[in-house]
């Protein structure tokens, strides 16, 4: 566990030191005992302990940051804070709004404070009511030559700060180890943003929120943004004062690119057809299928009322979505879906399911494949309330443009 001491000693010459010589090591769990063995021979065993934690959390944070061999970081920190990517797309819009001053709340290790740190005559308080998280967030932006100013502050009472107009909060979603879902349950809890007053506020909330929990915040003119990157949702923001709008907005982070809630009806059902198109999941969290078809300009159906994959007659070449060829597709019986697997010679399969209570790993042990031959995508999913298999190619049509 990372204390102050143990911060102060990783910190420090000896500490870097010997971060610096794990970082050229395996950190394999099965190196486990052997590293903490050579580390303790110049160590007390809880300075060894940290320092093989974090330059275990260091490789892991490579994804999101990167200069994250010299960074500090705890594990809940790390696996709360959003990626260079995300921080930097959401620090954009501050910039647009020709902010000056900008609070980062609940700033944690202070990734998002790299972000809005970064954005040029831009100054950044960061708050946090842990004296550790901010120490560790201070380190952090030293690591890119970036400043910000640092207060110790209770976000349950309305922020110390003056001429400070917009602001980040990213309030705690995860306790004693677990996730916490409902924004009631947040530290602090979401509706602790009514006591305050800024110009714009922006929320992170979990990409899986209830939208529910939100009708309150939406109906007083704030508008909820998803977020993806590499087809992966990482987060959801509520967006609130003078950056909110209506409805909600799909964001891939990774292309620049969003798609806005324009009121598009949802596109027609039909039965598969040549294509089948699963959309990128910030669309769905958005519920945007209608604006998808739209901006792709080609005509796309829903296979049910229910599921978000689609189907079409033309390949949408777009970074909005994945798209595969559909060879053939049944309604779901196990002997059925197997011969028709192997009267096209296909051995092995990637199973994808949405709406199916069958598992891929469960479909792919009952299917009992003899894996020679050719590869193939089996979607488990719903076409027209009912169970059904759709036997697709192995390759996806690969996107481009956006």
């Amino acid at each position: 566990m990372l204390t102050a001491q143990t911060f102060r000693f990783l910190a420090g010459p000896q500490g870097r030191a010997t971060l610096a010589r794990l970082a050229t090591l395996d950190l394999g769990d099965a190196q486990t005992l052997p590293l903490l063995a050579r580390l303790r021979r110049d160590l007390p065993a809880d300075l060894a302990a940290a320092a093989l934690t974090l330059a275990r959390l260091r490789v892991r944070a490579a994804a999101k940051f990167s200069r994250a061999e010299a960074m500090f970081f705890t594990a809940d920190a790390l696996e709360q804070a959003s990626g260079e990517t995300v921080s930097a797309w959401r620090a954009r819009r501050f910039a647009e709004g020709g902010y000056v001053r900008l609070a980062d709340l609940a700033c944690g290790i202070g990734g998002d404070a790299l972000a809005l740190a970064a954005l040029p005559g831009v100054r950044v308080a960061g708050l946090d009511c842990d004296p550790l998280r901010l120490a560790l967030a201070r380190a952090n932006l030293a690591a890119y030559g970036r400043a910000a100013d640092w207060v110790r502050a209770d976000l349950t009472d309305p922020p110390p700060l003056s001429g400070v107009r917009a602001a980040f909060f990213d309030p705690a979603r995860r306790a004693d180890g677990r996730r916490l879902f409902s924004v009631r349950d947040y530290v602090p809890p979401l509706d602790v943003i009514r006591r305050w007053r800024f110009d714009a506020l922006a929320v992170k909330l979990a990409p899986g929120v209830a939208l529910e929990e939100l009708v309150s915040y939406t109906r007083a003119g704030a508008g909820a943004e998803f977020v993806s990157v590499g087809g992966e949702l990482k987060e959801a923001v509520l967006w609130s004062g003078e950056l909110g709008f209506a409805g909600r907005c799909a964001s891939r982070a990774d292309a620049g690119e969003t798609l806005w809630p324009l009121g598009a009806p949802p596109p027609p059902l039909s039965a598969p057809r040549a294509y089948l198109v699963e959309p990128d999941p910030a669309i769905i969290r958005a519920g945007l299928l209608g604006e998808l078809a739209a901006h792709l300009g080609v005509a796309l159906y829903r296979l049910d009322e229910s599921i978000a994959y689609l189907t079409g007659d033309a390949p949408p070449r777009s970074g909005w979505a994945r798209t595969w060829t559909v060879l053939a597709w049944m309604p779901f019986q196990l002997k059925r879906l197997r011969a028709a697997l192997r009267e096209r010679g296909i051995g092995r399969v990637t199973v994808k399911k949405r709406g199916s209570p069958l598992s891929p790993e469960d479909a792919i042990r009952l299917l009992k494949l003899d894996g020679d031959g050719e590869e193939a995508v089996v979607v488990l999913t719903q076409v027209a309330g009912r169970h059904s298999a759709l036997i697709c190619t192995r390759d996806e049509t690969p996107p481009t443009g956006n």
